[in-house]
């Protein structure tokens, strides 16, 4: 095992990955402090919309960046754990298999659409007519204050008269994560189960916990912010929204994420028992 090798790549992940993460911080919390009245450094209506389009393209790059980091991170964690029995080798062992990343794509994408449309990230509604509100169709529209960092600016893209995919930045974030730790837990269930590995029962029921408790991460105010844009209930309707409900997304978050993040390893687990028995 080359040492120097494996240690690069890990600090260059360990990089990457920070930098995306603390790039996120910075730009939100610059922003609340430009797109507060209170604070005395509100800018005019031209430049705060472009500072929301800016604020929107620093979330995509930094998001692209963590999941790189942690890409990273885990390609180095299989030079490391190269011919050892740890739990971590079973599961970067699991990145050789020849169809295992295309699964993974899968996974997490077809999650990921599942998810949008439980966390009214992409809305289709028969019942309601844009074009009837007043809406041009297809359009976009953007709300670039005032609500807490992360659920501002807020974008919709109306598609079609019954169907609007609205953006919040914090929604998108969570998605992203739960659906790549998603698609990374069933690519792994499927090799498992290729390997008739003979504790499947007890890891997906882990598994689906993290899972199904990711679908309510998405913030439940995206419906109201939404409905108030068009309505005409305004943004501040929709930033007291954002307030009074945030703790319980909180509460999913705490509930799906480490249940995703362990799962792997009791599925590595499940794993290693088969291979001990094969030797034995």
């Amino acid at each position: 095992m080359d040492d120097k090798r494996w240690q690069s790549m890990r600090e260059s992940g360990f990089r990457v990955l920070l930098a995306g993460g603390f790039s996120l911080l910075i730009a939100f919390v610059l922003y609340s402090r430009f797109t507060v009245p209170s604070s005395g450094l509100m800018v005019n209506a031209q430049n705060l919309t472009n500072l929301a389009y800016g604020m929107l393209a620093i979330t995509a790059v930094s998001m692209a960046s963590i999941l790189y980091g942690a890409y990273t991170i885990l390609r180095s964690e299989q030079l490391r754990t190269a011919g050892t029995n740890s739990l971590m080798a079973f599961i970067t062992r699991a990145l050789e298999g020849k169809n295992f990343w295309k699964t993974v794509a899968v996974a997490a994408i077809g999650y990921g659409i599942f998810f949008g449309f439980l966390s009214q990230i992409f809305v289709y509604r028969t019942d309601v007519s844009f074009s009837e509100k007043g809406i041009v169709v297809p359009s976009t529209e953007i709300i670039p204050c005032c609500s807490a960092p992360g659920y501002v600016p807020m974008f919709t893209a109306y598609i079609t008269d019954h169907f609007l995919i609205l953006v919040i930045p914090v929604n998108v974030m969570l998605a992203t994560i739960v659906s790549a730790l998603v698609g990374l837990n069933v690519a792994l269930s499927v090799y498992a189960y290729r390997l008739r590995q003979s504790l499947k029962t007890k890891n997906s029921i882990i598994g689906g916990i993290g899972a199904t408790t990711g679908l309510f991460v998405g913030c439940p105010t995206c419906a109201g912010s939404l409905f108030s844009a068009f309505l005409g209930i305004g943004i501040a309707g929709a930033g007291t929204s954002a307030a009074v409900l945030a703790p319980f997304q909180t509460l999913f978050i705490a509930a799906s994420i480490p249940a995703l993040v362990i799962a792997p390893f009791l599925i590595a687990r499940g794993i290693r028992s088969v291979s001990d028995c094969r030797l034995s």
